[in-house]
């Protein structure tokens, strides 16, 4: 403001007093800064009509350099949502919409594993856009990795904890179709599970956030209340980063992974 009113005091003044008597103005400026990018900067001059004997200007200095960069990373993002994000839902929608087709009951398995590909392929491409979306407005936060000393292999009693039933199913099967000598138990209730840990301790919980009733969050914070000592690896379909920071805080934490829960994440705990 100092530079502003120095280089174009005259004119500054002009409208700081016509804004006294009530009118309102916004102008903009740009600078030239010595080895560095023009700085744009809009000045807002508004009356403040509080007391009539002491009248008052508000004198506002907006960035527009960082405006404009805010505009531009909502634009990108529009167009990533609108576009890159909704070819690889309508190509899932289309092979999805296969199985109403009458000659779908003809379909030999090799041709029914081939949609299957196809569909599975679509749905990464979709999984790696919306990550590339997550990049995009968390481009300053990297939470540090998990130093886990979990060893899955030495837990012979698993507790899966997950409002969809269906998740559950599928985590129970790639676990134990390893794991042969696992027990594992669900719970698609996290009122149901912290019922079941009154009475039972298993050595591990693989443990959703988003969840109804009783969240992952809530769920952590009375499994610490409880005094169970028990080992939990947060098994999640977000990746706001903010949301793995958070989970670190945890003691019983020892890991954070993204859903689908593949043979190869169960190697990675094992391997741990």
């Amino acid at each position: 403001m100092e530079i502003i009113s120095q280089k174009y005091e005259k004119a500054f003044s002009k409208l700081v007093a016509e804004c006294f008597e009530g009118k309102s103005f916004s102008i903009e400026k740009r600078l030239k800064v010595k080895n560095q990018d023009d700085v744009l900067l809009q000045i807002v001059l508004t009356p403040v009509l509080s007391d009539p004997d002491e009248p008052l200007v508000a004198c506002t200095v907006i960035d527009s350099n960082r405006k404009s960069n805010q505009m531009k990373l909502l634009d990108e993002y529009s167009h990533l949502a609108s576009h890159d994000l909704r070819a690889p839902i309508t190509n899932i929608l289309s092979l999805s919409s296969l199985m109403n087709f009458p000659d779908m009951e003809s379909f030999d398995t090799a041709r029914i594993k081939e949609l299957l590909r196809d569909i599975n392929y679509q749905a990464e491409k979709l999984d790696d856009i919306i990550k590339m979306l997550n990049r995009l407005i968390n481009k300053e936060q990297a939470p540090r990795n998990f130093m886990s000393d979990l060893a899955i292999a030495d837990s012979k009693h698993i507790m899966l904890v997950d409002d969809d039933s269906l998740t559950n199913k599928l985590h129970h099967m790639i676990i134990t179709k390893h794991n042969k000598n696992k027990r594992v138990v669900q719970f698609d209730s996290s009122t149901h599970a912290l019922d079941y840990l009154k009475e039972n301790k298993p050595d591990l919980i693989l443990l959703d956030l988003n969840m109804p009733e009783i969240d992952g969050w809530t769920f952590l914070k009375l499994l610490e209340e409880q005094k169970n000592a028990i080992d939990v690896v947060i098994i999640s379909s977000t990746i706001d980063p903010a949301e793995r920071v958070r989970a670190q805080s945890y003691r019983a934490v020892k890991d954070f992974l993204t859903k689908p829960l593949t043979y190869d994440k169960i190697k990675h705990l094992v391997d741990n």
